[in-house]
This record gives C-alpha cells, structure tokens and sequence, in this order.
C-alpha cells in the first residue's frame, strides 16, 4: 500500500534481497493510499512524525501516531487510509518470499534463533492484518536509536529492526514483556487475566458491563485498556476468538454445528453460520467437509 504510494516519492535501498528501505517526507495534507498489498508482501512503517488514519470495515478506527510503527500483512479488512498531516518516516517493504534466505542468514548468524512465522502469522490476524506498535519499551529504544544514527544508516537500521519486531511476536504464549504498551502494571495484570477469562468462558454470554464489573474498571476504561494492550476492540477480539475456537471444533471434533455453535456462545445454528461465514467465507460445514484428510 505505502510502498507503492512511495514508489516514485521517496529514496528507496535495496538493503538484502527481498528487503528495501524508504525515507521519506510528505506535504501536510489529507490524501487517501491506495488500498493495495501484494500477497506475501508487508510493509513496516516508523513514524518519525505526523499520522495515518486506517477505517476497517466494521468502522473502527486505527491511528498511526509519532514514534509509533505501523504493521500492514493483510489490507483486505481496511475501507479507508489516509494521512493526516505531514508524514514522515521510514518504509521498509518486504517480499517474504525473496527475504525468506536472508532471513534464515540473520537468524544463522545469531545463533540460531528461531522466528515462528506462524505465530506472527496468527498475531496478525487477530489484528486484521494491520497493528500499530508502541508506546512501548521497544519502541521507544528503537526510535531513540533511530534519532541518533545518519541519514545514510536509517534504511538498514529499521530493516533490522523489523526483524527484530519479527522475533519478539513470534515468541511462544503472550508477548515478550518489551512488546507490551505502556500500562500501569496492575491494569496490565487484570486485563490479561478477564482476557483468560474470556477464553475459558466462550460459550457464555459476555457483556462489556459484565467484564468491566469483574475487571474492577469502568466500561470505559476497561474497553481501552483492552484495545491498547490486544490491538482490538473487545467485541471484535471475542468475535475472532469464537470464529477461531469454532474453526478448531470443525476440524477436530465430532460436534454437530449446533454443538459447536453452542461452544462458542451461540444458541442458533443459522446466526452462528452467518457469523462463521463471514469470517471464513464458507460455511461451517464446506470448511468441515475441507477440512477432512483427502
């Protein structure tokens, strides 16, 4: 999407096969992008200044600010993308399948460490294929160091920086504890523990006035804490939650679809269609009938 936005506005350096990199700055003012990635391909934006407004389409709203780094695997969710006011940055723009050697070189050369494309994979997902990094600690170092180097260096340090991002959200179970946005622990703390609630209680009903009772917070306050430490409005996380554990029945149960509506917090067999089908683009029981070994 910004890559090709920037294809004839920016400097662009090839830094390792698969991987280049773009300084750029834009004029303040508002302009929409073109809502186009191409497959296998994402993009990570840090914002040295101004903003970028995402739309999704169940009207959410995504906001790229300063400092902050900018995510895109899948746009396919997004209706609208403009920028705000006067951008700057630094793109860097990645072919997965061109990166894939490089990739496994760097990792080679440190020792062997293990990025777990699929987790990344799945984090994204949850996310809409678009995530706005920061205010965090990692972000914060990162842009620090970022201030400090020569024009010349910026490209290939966001580069590896990106891989860097790579790793710590391909680490196994929650995020590592860098990656994290800058919340008062204890809210961190009780966040994370009515999230595992949630998991645990899919198949009931679970209100935001409910959650938030339990979670001692207002609705309010509850309803940001989890869209800045999960990256999602709770209604949209519970939905993809759900549609993930219904998914995971289909495949490895033997559950009517009713039953596995009711799993997941649906007494309708025909409403909870509706919703899987929307997420998958197929039917409960096409995506069972897939699903099946050959």
């Amino acid at each position: 999407m910004l890559a090709e936005f920037l294809s004839e506005q920016g400097e662009w350096t090839q830094v390792m096969p698969g991987a280049r990199a773009c300084l750029f700055s834009l004029s303040e003012r508002t302009f929409p992008l073109p809502l186009r990635l191409e497959p296998l391909h994402f993009e990570v934006l840090f914002c040295l200044a101004g903003g970028i407004t995402l739309t999704r389409r169940d009207g959410t709203v995504l906001r790229l600010g300063t400092r902050q780094v900018l995510l895109l695997t899948d746009i396919s969710d997004l209706t609208d993308a403009k920028v705000e006011t006067g951008l700057k940055g630094v793109l860097v723009a990645v072919d997965a399948r061109g990166a894939r050697e490089s990739l496994k070189t760097i990792c080679n050369l440190l020792g062997g460490l293990a990025l777990n494309t699929d987790q990344v994979r799945r984090w994204m997902v949850s996310r809409g294929g678009c995530a706005v990094e920061g205010p965090s600690h990692w972000s914060q170092a990162a842009f620090a160091d970022l201030d400090r180097l020569p024009q010349s260096e910026r490209a290939r340090w966001c580069v590896w920086k990106s891989v860097e991002l790579l790793y710590l959200l391909s680490a196994p179970g929650e995020l590592a504890a860098e990656m994290a946005p800058m919340l008062d622990p204890e809210m961190t703390r009780t966040l994370a523990e009515t999230r595992r609630y949630m998991e645990a209680h899919l198949d009931e009903p679970l209100a935001i006035s409910t959650l938030s009772r339990r979670a001692c917070l207002s609705a309010t306050t509850f309803k940001e804490g989890f869209r800045r430490l999960y990256g999602l409005p709770v209604h949209t996380w519970l939905q993809q939650r759900r549609m993930e554990r219904a998914a995971e029945l289909l495949r490895d149960s033997s559950l009517s679809v009713l039953g596995v509506a009711q799993s997941v917090g649906y007494s309708s067999a025909s409403q909870f269609s509706a919703a899987f089908r929307r997420q998958y683009g197929m039917s409960p029981t096409v995506y069972r009938k897939m699903s099946e070994p050959a």
